[in-house]
């Protein structure tokens, strides 16, 4: 891309030399720039955690700004940028609303060096020609983040149709034995008797048989919602509540312990309750399997001042590996023997459902899940919660 816009060691000089000329500007550049999307509900909407986010959003697209300029415009600098790129895919900013932010710095940045080189113009011819191949550049980068996203979702929605058109035609038949199986279960323990169906060695493979037709069964009832497209049945559920029937639903060991923390106290959240207790179960399920030796889960959810809810699911784990942290969301995936790859692909579905996100952060130990629900279209008044 550099050789193609003719990018080169000058043009990277060009702008290290500008970079003091402009330096005492990048405060104004970044004010214009946020008070831009501040006008627009659509561009808005896809910063959901009000002033304090904007505030520390504000200081990164200063620094933003000084990498621009001082370089060094390398491969770090490619990956540095590809990852501001995959941010703007992950909180939904529309591509329209990416160009024109860009445009704004680059009328600003040109506007400054016409103004401070008109004394030498060829200085300003210089630092034009380098302002403009950067910010292409850049373009081009954040441009190749939102195509990859695309094609990965294409991929996605391939890989759902396949499983719909698999669940729809096999999932009845396998219902059928999995019954059988079931109901002979239960006349086999009447037939041997209460003190034979305890026997250590009979209980033990009359468990594990009744385990594995209810794993088969979940199995089943996870492809065919992960399939289906049930729009949610949105109410106003406390959160403490659903953690609790999450709870329940994950028959999660004595020695793993679930806490809740919200602000406010009694936080509400607009869910499908039935569809946001599985997310919390599988992610409760997931947590608990990670720490086979028992920890702590903790929930912790606030109201942002977007009227769209954040919460965080965090583990004592061991954490997921780096090398597999951009699959964990892709159906029948999986890093565990017995693991079906289709729990956070559905969580992921039911959150898209409801306009909102899931998403896996960065934490030093463990593993940390934070999920972005927006109100509901009918409380926002228009469709820009979904931006």
């Amino acid at each position: 891309m550099k050789r193609y816009v003719g990018f080169t060691s000058d043009s990277s000089a060009t702008l290290r030399e500008f970079h003091p000329q402009v330096r005492d500007q990048f405060a104004a550049i970044v004010d214009d720039f946020y008070a831009t999307i501040d006008a627009h509900a659509d561009a808005q909407a896809a910063i959901s955690g009000g002033a304090d986010q904007v505030d520390r959003l504000k200081q990164t697209l200063v620094r933003w700004l000084e990498v621009l300029l001082l370089g060094p415009h390398d491969e770090a600098y490619y990956q540095m940028r590809t990852r501001i790129g995959r941010v703007h895919v992950r909180i939904g900013l529309p591509q329209a609303f990416m160009f024109t932010a860009m445009n704004r710095i680059r009328t600003h940045l040109s506007l400054v060096a016409a103004a401070r080189l008109a004394h030498d113009p060829g200085a300003l011819r210089r630092t034009s020609v380098a302002l403009h191949q950067i910010l292409d550049l850049e373009l081009a980068i954040m441009l190749e983040t939102y195509r990859d996203d695309l094609l990965a979702k294409n991929r996605a929605a391939e890989r759902l149709a396949t499983i719909g058109q698999f669940s729809a035609s096999i999932g009845h038949e396998l219902r059928n034995p999995l019954g059988v199986i079931e109901s002979s279960l239960f006349l086999l323990r009447q037939h041997l008797g209460p003190e034979v169906a305890a026997a250590p060695n009979v209980a033990k493979h009359l468990g594990r048989i009744g385990g594995e037709v209810t794993r088969a069964s979940k199995t089943i009832t996870d492809l065919l919602d992960l399939a289906r497209d049930r729009p949610p049945r949105r109410v106003l559920t406390g959160l403490q509540a659903l953690v609790q029937s999450a709870t329940h639903a994950a028959q999660l060991a004595p020695n793993v312990r679930v806490s809740v923390t919200a602000i406010p106290d009694h936080l509400d959240v607009d869910v499908d309750p039935d569809q946001f207790r599985q997310v919390l179960a599988n992610l409760f399920i997931n947590a608990a399997q990670a720490m086979q030796r028992g920890g702590r889960i903790q929930v912790r959810g606030e109201a942002l001042p977007s009227a769209a809810s954040r919460i965080r699911v965090i583990d004592d784990g061991p954490g997921i590996p780096s090398e597999v942290r951009h699959r964990i969301f892709e159906a029948l995936f999986t890093t565990k023997p017995k693991g079906s790859g289709l729990g956070l692909a559905l969580c992921r579905r039911i959150l898209d459902a409801h306009g909102g996100s899931i998403d896996l952060e960065p934490s030093d130990a463990g593993t940390s899940f934070v999920l972005i629900i927006p109100p509901a279209p009918a409380a926002t008044g228009s469709m820009a919660a979904f931006a």
